[in-house]
């Protein structure tokens, strides 16, 4: 994409905007990413970076730990501001594996790391190789281990606290805006292992896609009439979503809302790193244990 004259003030704003906190990013290497799984480690480790892609997609689906004032903003996350990066001259740029095909022009603005953020047969495993291959490149490997350790705490004192509570299978979901389809969340990407490791049955043994969630009805939910529903609240898409169900036949006739085994928890990031992780953790286990599916 062409370095407009408007581009080219967003990012001259950005950079003259940069306080103290932005400024500790010339401790290191001079950083542009432009992948959000990519970003939020980046920030997990304590690195602000010189700019990311589509900044505010990483505000509204990501949030924490949040983008500091005065980092540019490269734009789309497949088409990002190439002039825009040239003039920022980075020393290193990450990037998902994903993006390669389309994206290997960055290589003649600096060195890009390709990095494989997919889950594979072992989510947190595969992130937490991930999360250490960006701690090494930036010098932070020590922080990289300490936020390992955390994630296994967190997993630990989660299925502690739900031990010896009866916990139904349990559907984890982000509801569909047109209040009659969702995605759901399996085994197979850090969602559904967070799950797993806090000693909880996943309902969902359908079909997912490479990061672990499938498009759905809401009629799936009857598959198992046991099960209860966690699904993620988004704020305005979430209510919209609410309110067509509640004039639903269906999902009024759905075991689980008949049940009252329905829990809304913070929106994290289904894709994210160790923080998002530890987040959905130490939420879903405090909920869970002070009986928010009706269950102990």
């Amino acid at each position: 994409m062409r370095l407009t004259r408007r581009v080219l003030l967003a990012g001259f704003g950005a950079l003259a905007g940069a306080g103290p906190t932005a400024a500790a990013a010339g401790s290191g290497p001079r950083v542009a990413v432009i992948d959000l799984q990519l970003v939020e480690m980046l920030l997990t480790l304590g690195v602000v970076p010189l700019a990311v892609a589509n900044a505010p997609l990483y505000r509204r689906l990501v949030a924490d730990p949040p983008i500091p004032a005065g980092v540019a903003d490269l734009g789309p996350l497949n088409e990002p501001h190439l002039e825009l990066l040239q003039y920022l001259k980075p020393d290193l740029i990450l990037a998902a594996g994903w993006q390669r095909g389309s994206l290997s022009r960055l290589e003649r603005v600096a060195p890009v790391h390709w990095l494989m953020p997919s889950p594979g047969g072992d989510p947190l495993g595969h992130m937490h190789a991930t999360f250490t291959t960006v701690a090494r490149l930036v010098g932070r490997e020590a922080e990289a281990a300490g936020w390992v350790a955390r994630t296994d705490k967190a997993l630990e004192a989660g299925r502690a606290a739900l031990a010896g509570r009866r916990q139904p299978p349990v559907y984890v979901a982000r509801l569909m805006e047109d209040g009659r389809h969702m995605a759901v969340f399996g085994r197979n990407g850090m969602i559904g292992a967070v799950v797993a490791r806090l000693g909880l049955a996943n309902a969902w043994t359908g079909r997912t896609n490479a990061w672990g969630n499938a498009a759905v009805g809401i009629e799936e939910l009857a598959g198992n009439p046991e099960a209860g529903l966690i699904h993620f609240h988004r704020g305005a898409e979430s209510e919209r979503a609410l309110r067509l169900l509640a004039d639903s036949p269906l999902w009024n006739a759905l075991p689980a809302v008949r049940a009252g085994r329905v829990l809304a928890v913070p929106v994290v990031y289904p894709a994210g790193g160790p923080f998002s992780a530890v987040r959905f953790a130490n939420e879903l286990a405090a909920r869970l244990s002070a009986g928010g599916l009706g269950h102990g």
